[in-house]
């Protein structure tokens, strides 16, 4: 199958399977900051596939000062299709000749600093879905940051996409609601320590006992 046809062909495939953001990217400028476990291996796989979901506007809309219950078990579904999706577009490129590795959508292996296997919002961004926000979150013109999103390695030469320019303006929803006060008005000044304490404290078993927030998310929801 022609390349381009390839790409379109996995597009169509996350689409059906509940995708609202597909891109593509070249990995070469990026591999440095994989995790060892993925490192050696991705020096063979050129492309990145980035996947985006829609998180429910309705039930974001249920947060008010801290996560809850409805949206960790949300959090959770969303993270389960977006491996499904990953797991689907590797097993095409597989039958098509390709090497592929899905990355989980949401495995933490550094919970310091935040980080998993690679940076799932560095590729989205390369690959054109949106731009990095003042709240340290990819930002989709149509769907603000109420998107979550899954990679796919492969070494198909799939044509990649452009990124986009900073898009926030003068747009600061995100600031008024973070209750770590981590965000600013440069994106660059981002504290990724308060948002770790925050979602820490959150996290605690009494607590809804997982790292998660959503209220940055909830607040930006782009132009629909």
């Amino acid at each position: 199958m022609e390349i381009t046809l390839v790409k379109e062909y996995l597009r169509k495939l996350s689409e059906s399977l509940g995708g609202v953001l597909y891109g593509t990217c070249r990995l070469d400028e990026l591999r440095d900051d994989f995790h060892h476990e993925i490192k050696r291996i991705s020096a063979k796989l050129n492309t990145g596939i980035s996947v985006g979901i829609l998180l429910s506007p309705a039930v974001l809309d249920t947060l008010v000062d801290r996560p809850n219950m409805l949206y960790k078990a949300h959090y959770q579904q969303v993270n389960c299709c977006l491996d499904t999706i990953a797991l689907r577009i590797s097993m095409e490129l597989n039958h098509l000749g390709h090497d592929a590795i899905p990355v989980p959508a949401s495995q933490i292996l550094d919970w310091k600093r935040m980080r998993a296997h690679l940076s799932h919002r560095e590729i989205a961004f390369k690959a054109g879905l949106g731009w990095w926000g003042r709240n340290n979150l990819l930002v989709n013109n149509k769907y603000g940051s109420q998107v979550r999103l899954v990679t796919v390695l492969t070494d198909a030469e799939l044509p990649p996409d452009s990124p986009v320019e900073f898009g926030c303006g003068d747009c600061f929803a995100c600031g008024g609601v973070c209750p770590a006060g981590a965000i600013s008005e440069e994106r660059e000044e981002f504290d990724l320590k308060a948002c770790h304490e925050k979602v820490s404290e959150f996290g605690r078993p009494e607590n809804i006992g997982t790292l998660i927030c959503g209220l940055c998310q909830q607040a930006c929801c782009g132009n629909r």
